[in-house]
């Protein structure tokens, strides 16, 4: 029996389908392939191959094919393509039968399967995506593969960090499946896979420069000083350091470039808050922002003078406030009724307190209190000097004499008392007193024809008290006669 297919078909029985552009004729030889006849001569001496056209009777062609060893299956195999001359023509059905050839004849096998030629496949080959950009993580993509029904193809990498994982082959339309490792450099890279034929790039980004800054916070003191920020990030990575205000400065390890195994250090210094209130300033290091926050100073004052004489008589005074920290308040007030306030009470910066004393009436010094700014400012007054005044320093008074009376003034506590100069006046009551009093006197009666003049001396002062003269006495005539 005999059949015709492509090189790997088996042979099939004439009713097998219809082979299409075959290479190969495949039969088993006569069972008389190695009978020899009475004189020792082959019963077969060779084959013969007849093609036919479907529906004709005789072959348009017939090749002598010699005598062929079977193969180790027992087929004898017949290339057919060095046959096809001036023939086949496509479209057109064929078959085919071998005739062992021998002293006796010929003896035809039965026909074979119907073969007819094609027009020959062209493969072309389309891989997508073509010119893949990939992320510098690792990642797992696919080349589409788009061909004819029958094309092969195969897929290869060309450089090492692009692995076909799967399938590295396949026929008519498919797929492949790579793998690319991460790129853990900055630089960008291109590799090439071979898919089908086709030049598929690949180009993966390098990995970004990404930094860590710390700490990204600090609260610092009034007083500020010099701080540290550590900047970590992978070789070869520049980045930069700045204040974003003008009380903070970046005095070491203003820019660089990263190593990749340790960290820089960046040096800052804050400049002393003279305020009151805190402040919150930025430092942008590799692009990331440090919040700085730094206390307000604290409110100090210097109060001058903190102690003060006053003179009995009081009087206006003044304290200086000097604020030693920009927009401190502070307030003023008295904590002695006989002590006031009188210009400014308060404020948020250096100043003036203007303070009256009012006379002090006393003879004993008193003490009180000024609260400025927090401080205590201790005042003394002085007890007043005994200084004494008569209501009437002088008195004119008739010959008949009679009373007066004097108010004495002068401060409390104050003593004095009263004298008489002349017999003619007499202090009434007692000769003495303390502060404001009243001293009466009494005048006898001028007996003579002449004023007088007396003195009292109260407090100290004079009281001159001038009495009229008394009424002159007529005499009586003398030797009265008459002539």
């Amino acid at each position: 029996m005999m059949a015709l297919a492509a090189a790997a078909l088996l042979p099939r029985p004439s009713s097998a389908q219809v082979a299409v552009n075959p290479t190969q004729a495949l039969f088993e030889p006569s069972p008389d392939h190695n009978v020899t006849d009475p004189t020792g001569a082959p019963v077969v001496q060779s084959y013969q191959l007849d093609l036919f056209l479907v529906g004709a009777s005789a072959p348009f062609q017939t090749v002598s094919l010699g005598k062929p060893d079977p193969d180790g299956t027992g087929t004898i195999a017949v290339d057919l393509t060095s046959l096809f001359i001036g023939w086949p023509v496509q479209g057109t059905n064929y078959f085919a039968s071998v005739a062992a050839v021998g002293p006796g004849g010929t003896a035809s096998s039965a026909p074979s399967n119907i073969f007819t030629f094609a027009a020959p496949v062209v493969c072309s080959f389309t891989a997508s995506p073509s010119s893949p950009t990939l992320a510098a993580a690792s990642a797992t993509e696919i080349v589409n593969v788009t061909t004819t029904s029958g094309c092969v193809w195969s897929a290869v990498s060309d450089v090492s960090w692009i692995t076909v994982i799967g399938d590295s082959s396949g026929t008519g339309n498919g797929f492949i499946t790579y793998e690319v490792a991460p790129n853990v450099t900055l630089a960008a890279r291109t590799g090439t896979l071979t898919v089908a034929g086709q030049t598929v790039t690949v180009t993966q980004s390098g990995v970004p420069c990404t930094f860590v800054v710390s700490p990204t916070s600090l609260s610092l003191a009034e007083t500020g000083g010099s701080q540290f920020v550590a900047v970590a990030t992978l070789s070869g990575c520049t980045w930069t350091a700045v204040s974003d205000v003008g009380w903070m400065e970046v005095t070491g390890g203003s820019s660089s470039t990263g190593t990749g195994t340790s960290a820089d250090t960046v040096v800052y210094t804050v400049a002393a808050n003279t305020t009151v209130g805190s402040r919150v300033g930025t430092l942008t290091i590799a692009g990331q922002t440090i919040t700085v926050t730094q206390s307000g100073a604290p409110c100090t004052f210097v109060v001058s003078p903190t102690s003060l004489s006053v003179a009995g008589a009081g009087g206006l005074a003044t304290i200086l406030v000097n604020a030693m920290t920009a927009g401190c308040e502070w307030n003023a007030v008295s904590d002695a009724s006989w002590i006031t306030v009188t210009g400014a009470s308060s404020g948020t910066a250096s100043g003036m307190v203007t303070y009256e004393v009012i006379v002090n009436t006393s003879t004993s010094s008193r003490a009180g209190t000024l609260t400025i700014a927090g401080q205590m400012v201790a005042v003394i007054q002085n007890g007043t000097s005994c200084v004494f005044s008569l209501s009437l320093t002088s008195h004119n008074i008739a010959a008949g004499g009679g009373s007066g009376a004097t108010t004495v003034t002068t401060a409390t506590g104050c003593t004095w008392g009263a004298t008489s100069n002349a017999s003619w006046i007499t202090v009434n009551g007692s000769s003495g007193a303390t502060g404001v009093g009243t001293l009466s006197y009494t005048v006898a009666a001028n007996t003579t024809t002449t004023a007088r003049t007396g003195t009292l001396t109260v407090a100290g002062q004079a009281l001159t008290v001038v009495e009229a003269a008394g009424v002159v006495l007529l005499s009586a005539p003398a030797n009265v006669r008459v002539q």
